[in-house]
C-alpha cells in the first residue's frame, strides 16, 4: 500500500509542478508572440477547468502526503537529516497552502487584485522546487 500511495503522491506532484511551471514559465512567452487580448482569452479558457483540476491535484497531493506520514516515526523528528528535511518540507507546504488560501480569498471573495501581481505561480514554483529537492534529500539521507 505504501508503494502505491507513494506513486500516487509523486504523480500528483508531477502534475502540480508541471501546471505551475507551464503557467509561470512557458505561457508568458505567448504574450511576446500574440496580442495581450488573445493570450488573456486563452489563459481564461484553460484557467476555468485548470483551476478546478489544479485544486483537486493540490488537495490529493496534501492528502496523500498526510497519509504517507503514517509510515514514519515522527518522534524526535529533528534528530535526523530525514526528519529535518521533512520538517522544513512540511513548513514550506503549510506556507504554500496558506499563500494559496490567501490569494484565493483576496481574488474570489474580496474581489481584489492578486496580491502577488500575477506572480503567485512563480512563488509556488520556487517553493515546489525546494519541496522536491527536500523530498529527494529525505530519501537520500533517510
Amino acid at each position: 500500500m505504501h508503494f502505491l500511495l507513494l506513486c500516487f503522491h509523486i504523480i500528483c506532484a508531477i502534475c502540480f509542478v508541471g501546471y505551475v511551471f507551464f503557467d509561470a514559465v512557458i505561457f508568458p512567452f505567448a504574450y511576446k508572440k500574440c496580442s495581450k487580448e488573445e493570450c488573456d482569452r486563452i489563459k481564461a479558457s484553460y484557467t476555468k477547468v485548470g483551476g478546478i483540476l489544479f485544486g483537486i491535484i493540490f488537495l490529493n497531493l496534501l492528502i496523500s502526503g498526510g497519509m504517507l506520514l503514517r509510515y514514519y516515526d515522527l518522534r524526535g523528528i529533528f534528530t535526523t537529516f530525514f526528519g529535518l528535511f521533512l520538517g522544513v518540507k512540511l513548513f514550506l507546504i503549510v506556507c504554500m497552502f496558506a499563500i494559496t488560501v490567501y490569494v484565493i480569498f483576496k481574488i474570489k471573495f474580496l474581489k481584489k487584485e492578486d496580491p502577488f501581481k500575477g506572480k503567485s505561480h512563480m512563488v509556488a514554483l520556487v517553493i515546489s522546487f525546494l519541496i522536491v529537492i527536500l523530498a529527494k534529500a529525505m530519501m537520500y539521507y533517510g
